[in-house]
């Protein structure tokens, strides 16, 4: 240490030293004081405190540098090169002033350490850029003493930024940001050795440049410790102001106030105490006992004298107070004071604010958090609070689960605001067939529940009575409006709590919906584990979708103009690891409903028309597209990427579709229908004669194959109509110039009758049964 302070007297001018050193604690002290400005300033202006900061911060390590390097070396003729000094004035500014400024917008401890420790190094940047800058001397630099001094000063910065609690003072930072820049410039110089360069003389002109220099950047920070005060002053002027303004502001406050000193005198009061309790000017004043205030108080409210009394001990009990308490005061007018007490130093605040207006509107809140808006029932709220109440002394009741049918046909042809009044209107038939004892709610948006308190009897006369009230037509404005209503009912024997109960009673509605709408369906035990089933099915189709459980059989199409199997219709299997073989009947219409459909129908068309490409040319295939499948709007896609896959010409994919489709939306099916044809494939209409079946349908649709179903081939042997049926199809396909194809036909004499009446094409256990082509080839036989 001894040396190293030996070296630094050597080396350098005591007065400059000195002087650099109080240039520092001054640009550093105004630092400090510009980096708390900038976090309390308004963002309008912040700017402009942060890069006067930066400028500070930098200016400071600049002029400390070269104020220092003035004095630094007398014996030797060296001057500093302008452009290098100029630089390092600029890296100061952006190392060392940019970082912190940037700790301003920062909060974690973390960030703000780095942010320090990364404008201490910065200082050192600025220290070699100036040192590179001197001329006429070789400079030997000795990396520890570098090393050392740079980590010192980004040190310094660092625990400037990280100080917090009492420590966190402006001296102490200050001396801290001083010591950084001291640190990394007295050690760093105190390893460099210069060697004069032969022949070399000062320049005395840049040395007083650098000298003007370093004397402008100093009345800088001067000139900035006094703008920094006067902002401080102006700053406590406006502290002045603000609480100048503060008490104006108590005086105009919503609330009403009094200070009770620990004499039990008053000691302040405002204008708004006055207003809420009808006290006039003067009548009231500083320094009047509380048993007088209490007493002017009910002169001016005509307060009983139990009501003086009340007060008056209320009054007595709050000056012992310890804390906070919270009170109410209802006048006779039913206007309602909320009073806060608490003690301070020197008394005791109360604060009086009226919340009359704001209790009614609670009160209108808690009516709308349990009744619905537009019915005036209780809401799914009040329902469940309801129910729970009934579970705690297990008080039967029947809960009742209303599903309006048609009810969103009403709001897509009327209009929400006719659907609304008919809410409106179904709610009040309900409340007119239920009891005074039962509870109405509006469960959801066309669901409502009633709970019926009786027995069983009771709960399905009334479940009975809805439905036929639901039954009869509504008329709403100019309409006459048709609906009805499905009911699911359980009781609270038959669950353990309300959500069991609520469960259950969906589960009824859902098997009265089922079973043709329009009833009342009470829960039995066994609807759980047929969900259940039904669930457990619908995951299990998942899986095999998934795993590719599915795979098709293909059932031969016999053409009878020349006995040759033309075609196959491709039929999907579904082989369960557990269940065995699983009917297309128990999974197919699961899978409509559920959507499922989608995937699967996707997977058949791409699957049969990948096989039906490795066929013979003349031989097409057939695949069964669902009504869900052509509600969709990606069908086409699918059809067009199934075959542009497999390669499968489209001439020789025939798509089949049943008539509920027809019915279910015609003028979409016939947009597709089209753009199928328009692609080559053809359209086949699936078990004509039964179910919506209707000659409009053959005109209107563009048709290429119909096909009769297997009911009246089976029964035209021995039942006339049914024969009669099957001849008068046949024709109308001839006479239309649509081939007919007869389903289900497994004798030689089926086969005999419908080659007479003149069918195209047959198939059936006759002609061959599904079979997967893969296991047993296509076989040739004769059926002449």
């Amino acid at each position: 240490m001894y040396g190293f302070i030996s070296r630094l007297a050597a080396d350098y001018a005591p007065g400059l030293v000195a002087g650099a050193i109080l240039i520092c604690l001054i640009g550093s002290w105004l630092l400090v004081g510009l980096l708390r400005q900038s976090r309390r300033t308004r963002s309008n202006d912040r700017f402009w405190w942060l890069a006067a900061t930066a400028i500070v911060a930098g200016v400071t390590v600049w002029t400390t540098h070269f104020l220092a390097m003035l004095g630094y070396r007398a014996d030797l003729a060296m001057f500093y090169d302008l452009h290098w000094t100029l630089l390092s004035m600029g890296i100061s500014v952006l190392a060392v002033g940019v970082p912190l400024t940037a700790t301003v917008f920062f909060t974690q401890q973390p960030v703000r350490i780095a942010l320090g420790a990364g404008a201490g190094l910065g200082v050192g940047a600025m220290h070699f850029t100036g040192m590179a800058a001197i001329v006429g001397c070789l400079q030997t630099q000795s990396l520890p003493a570098a090393v050392v001094g740079c980590v010192l000063g980004a040190a310094c910065y660092a625990a400037a930024m990280a100080i917090t609690g009492r420590y966190q003072t402006r001296l102490i930072k200050t001396l801290l940001f001083t010591s950084g820049v001291c640190a990394t410039h007295f050690i760093s110089t105190s390893g460099v050795t210069l060697t004069q360069l032969p022949g070399f003389q000062t320049i005395r002109q840049i040395d007083q440049i650098l000298g003007f220099l370093t004397g402008g950047a100093s009345l800088v920070l001067f000139a900035g410790a006094m703008a920094s005060l006067t902002a401080s002053k102006r700053l406590r002027l406006q502290e002045q102001a603000h609480t100048s303004i503060l008490a104006t502001a108590l005086d105009n406050m919503s609330n009403g106030l009094l200070f009770i000193g620990e004499d039990h005198r008053l000691r302040l009061f405002n204008d708004r105490f006055l207003q809420l309790f009808g006290i006039g000017k003067g009548v009231i004043y500083r320094g009047m006992s509380v048993p007088e205030l209490i007493m002017r108080v009910s002169e001016s409210n005509r307060w009983s004298k139990e009501e003086n009394q009340r007060i008056t001990q209320r009054m007595k009990s709050i000056m012992r107070l310890s804390h906070s308490e919270t009170f109410e005061y209802r006048f006779s007018d039913e206007r309602l004071l909320e009073v806060v007490s608490g003690p301070v130093q020197g008394g005791i605040v109360l604060t009086f604010d009226d919340k009359t207006v704001e209790r009614k509107a609670q009160l209108r809140i808690e009516h709308m958090a349990y009744h619905d808006p537009l019915t005036a029932l209780a809401n799914r709220h009040a329902l469940q609070q309801r129910m729970e109440e009934g579970f705690a002394p297990k008080r039967l009741y029947k809960l009742l689960l209303v599903d309006l049918d048609r009810f969103k046909a009403v709001n897509d042809t009327f209009g929400h605001s006719v659907g609304d009044q008919l809410l409106v209107a179904v709610a009040d038939r309900i409340r007119n067939v239920t009891g005074d004892n039962d509870f109405v709610a509006r469960y959801g948006g066309d669901e409502l529940a009633v709970l019926v308190y009786g027995d069983f009897d009771l709960s399905m006369a009334v479940a009975n009575n809805i439905v036929d009230a639901m039954s009869q037509p509504f008329f709403i404005q100019d309409f006459t409006i048709s609906i009805g209503c499905s009911i699911g009912m359980c009781c609270t024997d038959d669950a353990q709590d309300v959500n069991e109960l609520m469960q259950r009673a969906d589960l009824a509605l859902y098997q009265a919906k089922h079973a043709g709408r329009g009833q009342a369906v009470c829960y039995q035990p066994g609807m759980i584990e047929q969900i259940a089933a039904r669930r457990q099915l619908e995951q299990d189709i998942d899986v095999a979708i998934e795993q590719r459980q599915f795979h098709l059989a293909y059932q031969p199409i016999l053409s009878l103009n020349d006995d040759r199997i033309v075609g196959y219709e491709a039929l999907i299997r579904w082989n369960h690891p557990i269940r065995g073989s699983v009917s297309p009947v128990d999974f197919i219409p699961l899978a409509e409903e559920t959507g499922q459909i989608l995937a699967i129908g996707q997977w058949v068309l791409e699957e049969a028309c990948r096989e039906a490409a490795s066929w013979a040319d003349d031989q097409s295939v057939a695949v069964n597209i669902s009504p869900v499948q052509f509600k969709s709007p990606s069908l086409t896609g699918c059809i067009a990427t199934a075959l542009a896959e497999s390669g499968l010409s489209p001439h020789r994919l025939e798509v089949e579709l049943t008539e509920t489709a027809l019915v279910t939306d015609g003028k979409a099916l016939a947009h597709i229908l089209v753009e199928l044809r328009a692609l080559g494939i053809k359209v086949a209409m699936d078990d004509f004669g039964t179910g919506y079946s209707s000659f409009a349908h053959l005109r209107d649709f563009p048709i290429d194959r119909i096909k009769i179903d297997r009911s009246f081939v089976a029964a035209a042997l021995t039942d006339s109509h049914a024969m009669a049926v099957l001849r008068a199809i046949t024709q109308l396909g001839r006479d239309m110039h649509v081939p007919t194809l007869a389903e289900g036909v497994e004798t030689q004499d089926q086969l005999d009758l419908v080659r007479r009446l003149g069918c195209d094409d047959v198939q059936g256990y006759l002609i061959g049964k599904p079979e997967r082509l893969d296991v047993a080839p296509m076989a040739e036989k004769q059926y002449a």
